[in-house]
Formats: C-alpha cells, sequence, structure tokens
C-alpha cells in the first residue's frame, strides 16, 4: 500500500507538532512546514524514523509555494495550521501593521497552500484549517486575528462546496486556550496590560472555562485524525470546538 501523504503547516510547535507527531504515528507520511527548518526537524525527531519530512518556509512569502512544494505530486490531506496571534487597538500606533502582518499570515497563507494544491489533492481527500473560537466571536484588542480567523471559516465553506465534487472534505477546527507557546505568550502581554502576572492570567482564563482548564494539543491532534479518518467522509464545511466548553457558538 501506498502511504498516503500529509502537508502541515505550522509544525514546528504547539499545535501542528502534536498534530505531527499524531499523524506520523498513525502512518502517514507527513511534510512538517514550519519558517524555522529547526524547529521542524525538532518535530521530526519526535517521531517514527521516515515519517516526516521537515520542509522549509515563510507562509508569508506567498512567491515561494510554487518552488517550496515542486517535488510533492500528491496529497492526501492539507493542514492549513500555521497562524500568529497578535494584539492591537485601534488606537495603537502599530495597528495597521499587525492587521496587515496577520491578514499576511492567517488568511492570504492559507489561500496560497489551496491555491497551490487543489489540483494535487487526492480525490477522497481531505483538509483541515485551523482557525479559533475567536472565528466566531470576538474580544477587545484582537481586532486583526479575529477577523482573520473568521475568514478562514468563510473559506473553509467555499472550498469545501468547490471539491465537493471530488469527494474531499474541508473542515475547520476552532480551538479555545491550548496549552502551547503562543496562548502562553498571550498570557505574558495580557499580564502586562492589566499590571498582573502570567499566573494570575492563566488562573483568570481557567475560570471562564467550563471544565476549568486549557485544551492539550494531543486533544486537538486527535479531533484532526478524526475529521481525516475514512470515519468522518459525510462531514464537511464545518466548523468545531474544541475549548473545554470556553464557548459554544
Amino acid at each position: 500500500m501506498t502511504r498516503q501523504v500529509a502537508i502541515i503547516t505550522g509544525a514546528g510547535s504547539g499545535i501542528g507538532r502534536a498534530i505531527t507527531q499524531r499523524l506520523a504515528t498513525d502512518g502517514w507520511l507527513v511534510h512538517a512546514v514550519d519558517r524555522n527548518l529547526d524547529a521542524a526537524r525538532a518535530t521530526s525527531a519526535l517521531c517514527p524514523e521516515g515519517a516526516v519530512v521537515p520542509l522549509e518556509l515563510d507562509v508569508a512569502d506567498l512567491d515561494a509555494y510554487a518552488a517550496a512544494f515542486a517535488h510533492i505530486p500528491v496529497v492526501h490531506a492539507l493542514l492549513a495550521n500555521a497562524g500568529i496571534c497578535r494584539q492591537a487597538t485601534l488606537a495603537d500606533d502599530f495597528a495597521d501593521e499587525v492587521w496587515r502582518t496577520t491578514m499576511r499570515i492567517n488568511v492570504d497563507a492559507v489561500w496560497q497552500l489551496f491555491r497551490t494544491f487543489h489540483d494535487r489533492l487526492a480525490d477522497g481527500g481531505r483538509a483541515v484549517i485551523t482557525s479559533s473560537g475567536l472565528g466566531k466571536l470576538g474580544r477587545p484588542g484582537y481586532g486583526a486575528y479575529v477577523a482573520s480567523k473568521h475568514a478562514v471559516l468563510g473559506l473553509t465553506k467555499c472550498f469545501s462546496r468547490e471539491l465537493a465534487p471530488r469527494a474531499i472534505t474541508v473542515n475547520a477546527i476552532c480551538p479555545g486556550w491550548v496549552d502551547t507557546p503562543m496562548a502562553r505568550g498571550d498570557l505574558v502581554k495580557n499580564a502586562v496590560t492589566f499590571g498582573t502576572t502570567p499566573g494570575i492570567e492563566y488562573e483568570k482564563a481557567c475560570e471562564a472555562i467550563a471544565l476549568h482548564r486549557f485544551v492539550q494539543p494531543e486533544e486537538i491532534a486527535a479531533l484532526v485524525a478524526f475529521l481525516l479518518s475514512p470515519g468522518a467522509g459525510a462531514i464537511t464545511g464545518e466548523a468545531y470546538n474544541i475549548s473545554c466548553g470556553e464557548f459554544f457558538a
């Protein structure tokens, strides 16, 4: 049997690393894409030998996709996971830069990944886009991030209809607080904003979550593994919450 091939962006840490490890363990050949090649290699080192191919690409460099992926003729799963979360209010001098950078990485890069692979995604294949709970809700100071994650839910719905004639499913995941370096960085920023500590901000965040804890990256990976499985063949155009009960939108 030919090993199924997956591509995941943002594979060097956090959710992307956990998904890569899960798929590699499940027998996939995973192209682990990250702007930091050492981080992608570190992810590969955590996986079964030969299961992961580290690949360096800054997803914001939209002109680099053709060359970076020219050697991959077919994929069975496309995972648009790379993203950033930067805060800026309307009054901040740097707000326009945050908006442009966030949209380029969180939205334009998703578009470009599908533009690159739509005709190399095997019939019956799977695609999953990482959105966020803030792709359905809002939060002060997160305008660029919230807008970007709303936008990729729109792409999920459109791509699912466009690729349906080939039995390709396209779904999104909407995590809440996940215990990753990016989330921990947000806690640090919040602590500076509110004059507290990261520990206090973590406790505040957990208090607002029904299960009073953060989601673990491995739990995200388990959901993605299901969406890539044959058992999820009837699911497309959906946006799955995974937030320990933080939100129900």
